[in-house]
């Protein structure tokens, strides 16, 4: 689990140094204080197979944000967030008398709980933008800290601007009955760390279009196993185990639409992911926009996701590999998945509600290719956020 949030917090911070030069600095100037907070809550769909007992995570979160001006031309933001989990995970695949597989959970509920801090410092002239980045997270068996540099630059004209930026990372695990009795292959403490860098360019192609395109590189080194989770390998039970490296690729492009007459605007993203381990993923986000009066504002999206699997990823294994590399982790298999969500803002005076809903399904159907054979630990959720916004 803990490495799995690792990534996320990888992903999430890519995805923060490639949001749009424009957008970030019509943020950025705004000099009033203002005050976030938002309370979500995750809940995975059971397997069919599970005990009541095994029910998948139920995750609550809360998260704060305040950002204010300093000095004459800075801003700084600070997030937190806390999280309680609560639920069982897939934990191996084993074959059933034909063969097909069958997914077998942690055999007790996990109950555990994660804070996070960032702060952001940026400041800004004509045409340009400088910030600072630093964050870190902690929980029982999981710590990280995160640095990030970003620049954005108006260039000649002032129709485009360049984006560029880099970040990094340290992550220490320290797995729940690490090297006991019980798990003793299970490592006592381990690291790893990330690096990543964003190169990205945005157009203005008139008053009501605007397109944005970007490259991200990452590279993670160290422990990328997870320590949970075990695989069936000819008739025996071993310990998860992956390649000690993983250099990812992925390009996005975004489309910003505005359909003055209609009062909203259309929103369109493609992604394209490419790593070492041989995992390759599409991601196609669709989004309308439309505001109902000064005060409303719907934006009802649907994101269709696909990728292949990795080349030492199968349900079970029936012989040993010669590289010795074994994973069943429903993440690393071949799958699609479509989300469908809706954001409702309602704005009064210098406040504004926020609500949004998504549903998330995976299933082999959905995938681009072929798929043999589906992962039976495949997840569904539903996530439900609530907010306010305050300008102080």
């Amino acid at each position: 689990m803990a490495a799995e949030r690792g990534r996320r917090l990888a992903a999430l911070t890519a995805a923060a140094l490639a949001l749009p030069a424009v957008q970030a600095s019509a943020q950025f100037r705004d000099e009033a204080q203002q005050l976030s907070v938002r309370y979500s809550s995750y809940g995975e769909g059971d397997l069919p197979a599970a005990q009541p007992e095994q029910s998948r995570f139920d995750i609550d979160i809360w998260q704060l944000r305040y950002g204010t001006p300093i000095l004459e031309r800075s801003r700084l933001t600070i997030d937190g967030q806390y999280e309680t989990l609560s639920g069982a995970s897939p934990w191996f695949i084993e074959p059933d008398e034909n063969g097909d597989p069958v997914q077998i959970m942690s055999g007790a509920t996990i109950d555990e709980a994660r804070g996070s801090l960032g702060l952001d410092l940026r400041s800004y002239g004509e045409g340009r933008e400088y910030a600072v980045s630093l964050g870190g997270s902690v929980e029982d068996d999981y710590s990280s800290i995160n640095l990030g540099i970003d620049g954005h630059f108006e260039l000649p004209g002032k129709q485009s601007s360049l984006s560029l930026g880099i970040g990094s990372s340290r992550d220490r695990i320290e797995p729940t009955d690490g090297g006991s009795t019980r798990y003793p292959q299970r490592p006592v403490s381990e690291d790893k760390s990330s690096y990543d860098a964003v190169l990205g360019f945005t157009y203005i192609l008139n008053p009501v279009t605007v397109v944005q395109t970007g490259l991200s590189l990452s590279r993670s080194s160290g422990y990328l196993s997870d320590p949970y989770k075990l695989a069936y390998v000819a008739g025996e039970i071993r310990p998860d185990a992956r390649p000690d490296a993983r250099n990812e690729l992925a390009w996005t492009t975004r489309l910003r639409y505005r359909i003055t007459a209609w009062a909203g605007s259309l929103h369109l993203d493609y992604r394209y992911f490419d790593d070492s381990w041989g995992i390759r993923s599409h991601t196609v986000d669709f989004a309308l926009h439309k505001d109902f009066g000064t005060r409303l504002s719907l934006a009802p999206h649907l994101r269709w996701y696909s990728q292949s699997q990795a080349k030492f990823y199968q349900p079970y294994f029936l012989a040993e590999r010669d590289d010795g590399y074994y994973s069943s982790d429903y993440r690393l298999s071949p799958y699609g998945a479509v989300t469908v969500g809706l954001d409702l803002s309602w704005r009064f005076g210098e406040q504004a509600l926020r609500l949004s809903l998504e549903h998330y399904e995976a299933s082999a159907d959905t995938a681009a290719g072929d798929v043999q054979v589906e992962n039976p630990g495949l997840v569904d959720f539903t996530m439900m956020t609530l907010g306010f916004d305050f300008r102080l």
